[in-house]
């Protein structure tokens, strides 16, 4: 004899609160250094005058700066530490400082076991963020992509 009993939310662990750390992959801190290293290197090897290529090497360098400050270096500004995707499907942003506020997911998305890129909308700002295996385990990634799926589904 076969129960047919409907299971409920609490049951089911894809429907529980998932959290997930904010960090950035170290695939995309390689790759913005490799781009930058080889950018550097590309006016040496031109046939043009040496003030051009130490304007083009500045350039490059401020470049890698700015994405160094911006992105990688969470010491210097209030950063989100982690997202929270709560039973309702309702998207919370936690930030350094330990506030958290609400957010609504944006039109990109982008899911695959290797890789999900999520867009949120947040007090006025809106972010894309990375998950890669390095960054959440199977079972997290696993609960990710049918939320999103599941969620992506729905609405069409």
């Amino acid at each position: 004899m076969i129960n047919h009993r409907i299971m409920d939310i609490t049951e089911n662990p894809y429907l529980n609160t998932l959290r997930l750390p904010v960090k950035t992959p170290f695939s995309v801190v390689l790759t913005v250094f490799l781009v930058h290293i080889i950018s550097l290197s590309f006016p040496w090897f031109a046939a043009i005058h040496i003030s051009l290529k130490l304007l083009l090497s500045c350039l490059v360098i401020a470049s890698f700066c700015y994405y160094w400050f911006i992105y990688f270096d969470s010491s210097a500004k209030k950063t989100v530490t982690e997202l929270i995707l709560n039973s309702e499907d309702q998207w919370l942003v936690k930030m350094s400082d330990g506030t958290t506020f609400d957010a609504e997911p944006g039109k990109t998305q982008f899911v695959h076991p290797w890789l999900t890129i999520i867009s949120l909308c947040y007090e006025k700002s809106s972010n894309f963020f990375i998950f890669t295996p390095e960054i959440i385990d199977t079972d997290q990634s696993r609960r990710l992509r049918v939320r999103l799926r599941f969620k992506i589904a729905h609405e069409e």
